[in-house]
């Protein structure tokens, strides 16, 4: 299979786990991490299985994972109130780098400062559609605004980390 096809496929499949991780949330605008936890483990399965070497690490990564999701998902909620048109660039922000740092135990390539940087700017860029609408209804906003998220942040990876 092309390179292209592959980047595709990939981002199609990180669409697909971004809709997914609407679906599993409690409701979308819900404040507690416990109610949303089962949200990050589309992205996080569908990154460890295309980004992770050796197979024994991918337990590790997808706990990182699920950690760092829960923190850029803290940042999100304690700063609404504070910076509401930041909360989301930072949370994305934080979501890219700790993306990029726990996938970097299982591909090597990553623990290098452009990865790191490509992947912590695309998450805060990636990160706009949480701040400006798109669609008419709630459900379809976030849906579409993690899909998009998940797309871009889970192809660059993919991307940056394809052997």
């Amino acid at each position: 299979m092309s390179r292209p096809l592959k980047l595709i496929l990939a981002a199609v499949l990180f669409a697909g786990a971004g809709i997914l991780s609407e679906l599993l949330m409690d409701t979308a605008f819900t404040k507690t991490f416990l109610g949303n936890a089962p949200a990050v483990l589309p992205f996080a399965i569908l990154a460890v299985i295309l980004c992770v070497r050796p197979t024994l690490l991918m337990p590790v990564v997808a706990i990182l994972l699920c950690l760092v999701w829960a923190g850029a998902f803290w940042v999100a909620v304690a700063l609404d109130n504070r910076t509401p048109h930041l909360n989301m660039y930072a949370a994305g922000l934080i979501g890219g780098l700790g993306v990029a740092v726990s996938t970097a135990m299982g591909c090597r390539k990553l623990i290098r400062a452009r990865p790191l940087l490509l992947l912590a700017a695309a998450g805060a860029i990636a990160a706009v559609p949480f701040q400006f609408p798109l669609f008419g209804s709630d459900w379809m906003n976030m849906a579409g605004a993690f899909a998009i998220w998940q797309a871009v942040v889970g192809t660059l990876l993919y991307a940056m980390s394809d052997r």
